[in-house]
């Protein structure tokens, strides 16, 4: 049979073709083999890798290259080790978008994921399994992906500056609220009617005014500031 896995061949070399190649990062094997499932009967999804400490998600994050690496950050219960690793995994290796699935939900882990180039955090409990596949493939093309009421909690936990909000217009807000609801330029373009430089136009002046960089910056800035 042409499907038998072969045990001395890499995980990584399996899915080549894939359109998002995935890297599981969890220490409850149940947790591994349900995302697994989950993810593998999403089109053109393939778990390549799993990884259950954090010196294991670097490892196979440098051999396998993964388009989006799912992770818990308390592989070791340390969440902080965990942020730092999402950090790591942001800057060396820029390809591999991070969405965290956690276990609970603490507003100063969520605000810090962000900060560190996180783009995708959602709740084991809360999130459905079409979600999930959706989510990796949304966070894959560099669009941010927030569980429900997480913007909220965010927003709440770090107050607002409304000094900044009076300087975005109707338009901008428009497309910042499209922007964290994931929709990718092209998206934003078809649902207001523009064309795309419009829309990058936009993303200037609001990165500009929000002094941010990245949508998942942009998204975070914003619902510090009580836009979202």
């Amino acid at each position: 049979m042409n499907d038998v896995v072969r045990p001395d061949v890499p995980l990584g070399r399996r899915s080549p073709h894939s359109k998002t190649r995935v890297l599981v990062a969890d220490r409850n094997v149940i947790i591994r083999i349900g995302v697994r499932a989950i993810l593998e009967r999403t089109p053109g999804v393939a778990v390549v890798a799993e990884a259950t400490t954090y010196d294991a998600v670097i490892d196979a994050v440098d051999e396998h290259g993964p388009d989006v690496l799912v992770i818990d950050l308390d592989l070791g219960d340390d969440t902080t080790r965990g942020l730092q690793l999402c950090e790591e995994i942001t800057k060396r290796y820029p390809h591999t978008k991070v969405l965290i699935l956690a276990q609970t939900l603490s507003e100063f882990v969520v605000v810090d994921a962000m900060r560190r180039g996180v783009t995708g955090y959602l709740l084991k409990d809360d999130v459905k399994a079409d979600e999930l596949g959706k989510a990796v493939r949304t966070v894959q093309d560099g669009e941010v992906v927030m569980g429900k009421g997480i913007g909220n909690l965010v927003a709440h936990s770090l107050g607002s500056n409304r000094d900044i909000g009076e300087h975005v217009t109707d338009r901008e807000h428009e497309v910042l609220k499209l922007v964290a609801r994931g929709l990718s330029n092209k998206q934003i373009a078809a649902d207001m009617y523009v064309s795309e430089s419009t829309v990058k136009f936009h993303l200037q002046n609001l990165s500009r005014k929000l002094g941010a960089h990245r949508r998942a910056e942009i998204v975070h800035k914003a619902t510090a500031a009580g836009l979202l």
